[in-house]
């Protein structure tokens, strides 16, 4: 299950010299999800760990998958949904991937 206030996909791309596409998709989900959002209006990220047992950031996983299934992210892109932008850390791993587009898809 996903995120109870925002459902985000990261869905990372690699075109091969030979015509064929691999991608993976990575999500923000959820071990323990809630029917409601448990975070107030300026409560910080710490519930989504501790209440919802959130995985991480759709990115990461997505990063994780790509890896697990030794697929090569160099040169890739990623295309993230239900979001509309791309914390610091989140971009830091993607360029650091060698992934070279990220397309914000609200």
């Amino acid at each position: 299950m996903t995120c109870a206030k925002r459902h985000v996909e990261c869905r990372i791309e690699v075109d091969h010299p030979s015509g064929e596409m691999e991608y993976v998709v990575g999500n923000n989900g959820c071990a323990n999800p809630q029917p409601v959002c448990p975070r107030g209006q300026f409560d910080d990220y710490t519930k989504c760990k501790t209440i919802c047992q959130q995985g991480g950031h759709a990115e990461i996983h997505a990063l994780e998958l790509a890896h697990k299934a030794g697929i090569d992210v160099r040169g890739g892109r990623a295309i993230v949904t239900g979001h509309y932008w791309i914390c610091e850390p989140c971009g830091r791993v993607l360029r650091h991937a060698g992934i070279k587009t990220v397309t914000i898809v609200l």
